[in-house]
């Protein structure tokens, strides 16, 4: 995997793309120079080698296996909550436990919630367009996957509220550091609060539902470990992704018009609309053995945004086509593939389905003058404003 010649001339875009920016000679990684080397570690930015390293055993994904290790979070009681969570392990325990627990996204249990994902969808669209103006990122993109994961745990819908909180607690405490004490204090009784919660859940259980499968297939620790994941799913990943998906039908009212005349088009809609602005933007390995060229110990960053708009894949990899081939990496690839992409699909389809037999869109900021979120890893709004129009009668719901 030697860079090619044009390599040393892209460093700085690749350290730039790091720091989470994009420079316009980023775009030229992915062809010129899909393996690059930097002093901040070594960017995979090509499609076709991210693929096949996403797959390398020699890589790992936890972080607490570099040299220094890098711990997940400031509190240390949750920090052995998430370093039981199935994304930050690693070979065989990793691959033990995404076999006990794919049950929870297995296809049969996927199309049983799907009418619950376009009802919650449904209801979410419906309170924002008779507020007429809402927030894509508070008052949806938030709310619909925790929902959602509501429904697949069979939580009752006066828990949501409850759960949607505890999930947005956790998932900020991850590489979250320097907080005083009385702050950690207080996630952790939130945390007591939590796994009292888990525990009630399983001790109401039959044999048969996904609660009690799970804790059947998994210890304590791991089952509590896995729900607690199951809370979080999604309000980074799937959040930016329907933010992004109601940004475009505002932004793009063409693109409403062909949803509403083919529905049946929303799913591949929002898988381009994934590819073109991927929602995780990198994520870090580190090399616990030689890989070709990239020594052992190295920080690796997949530059997963970067690989989806790899020209060696896809044909004019700026353009928006619905349906076009090559395989999409905005839910990852290898081992670490996001088992919850299907249901995110879901989610995305419902959502631009919901708004688009309800309400025209139009917002208050252009896509470049709308906030985004700090940080190099997630490529999400922090607060998106849309204006819903309610169609008028007789338009086709």
């Amino acid at each position: 995997m030697a860079a090619p010649p044009a390599a040393p001339a892209l460093e700085p875009a690749a350290r730039s793309f790091l720091r989470g920016k994009h420079p316009r000679d980023a775009d030229r990684l992915p062809a010129e120079a899909p393996v690059l080397h930097t002093v901040d570690g070594w960017v995979i930015s090509g499609h076709p080698e991210i693929c096949r390293l996403a797959g390398d055993r020699r890589l790992v994904i936890d972080p607490r296996a570099g040299d220094p290790p890098v711990p997940l979070t400031q509190s240390e009681r949750l920090e052995g909550v998430f370093g039981r969570m199935l994304n930050f392990r690693d070979g065989a325990d990793h691959a033990r436990l995404r076999r006990l627990v794919t049950v929870a996204f297995s296809a049969r249990r996927a199309n049983a919630v799907a009418h619950t994902v376009a009802t919650v969808a449904a209801e979410l669209a419906d309170a924002a367009v008779a507020r007429g103006e809402f927030d894509a990122v508070a008052d949806v993109g938030v709310p619909l996957p925790v929902h959602t994961t509501c429904a697949l745990l069979d939580i009752p819908s006066s828990d949501r509220p409850r759960v949607a909180g505890w999930a947005t607690v956790m998932s900020a405490q991850l590489f979250t550091f320097g907080q005083p004490p009385g702050a950690v204090e207080a996630v952790e009784r939130q945390l007591d609060e939590l796994v009292a919660y888990i525990d009630d859940l399983a001790r109401r259980r039959r044999d048969g539902d996904l609660v009690a499968d799970l804790r059947a297939a998994l210890d304590h620790d791991e089952f509590v470990a896995f729900v607690v994941l199951l809370f979080m799913n999604g309000l980074e990943t799937v959040t930016a992704g329907i933010a992004r998906a109601i940004g475009a039908l505002a932004w793009q009212p063409a693109l409403a018009d062909g949803i509403r005349r083919e529905p049946g088009t929303a799913g591949d809609v929002f898988a381009e609309l994934m590819r073109l602005h991927s929602p995780v933007r990198l994520g870090a390995r580190r090399t616990v053995e030689a890989i070709d060229a990239i020594p052992a110990g190295a920080p690796v960053f997949f530059a997963w945004s970067l690989a989806n708009r790899d020209p060696r894949v896809f044909t004019d990899p700026d353009t928006f086509r619905p349906g076009r081939p090559g395989r999409s990496l905005a839910f990852g690839a290898g081992p670490h593939h996001c088992l919850g992409a299907a249901l995110a699909g879901q989610q995305g389809a419902a959502v631009l389905r919901a708004f688009v037999t309800r309400a025209r869109l139009t917002s208050r900021t252009d896509e470049a003058g709308t906030p985004r979120l700090p940080g190099a890893a997630i490529a999400g709004f922090s607060a998106l404003r849309v204006v819903a129009e309610p169609l008028m009668a007789g338009v086709t719901r």
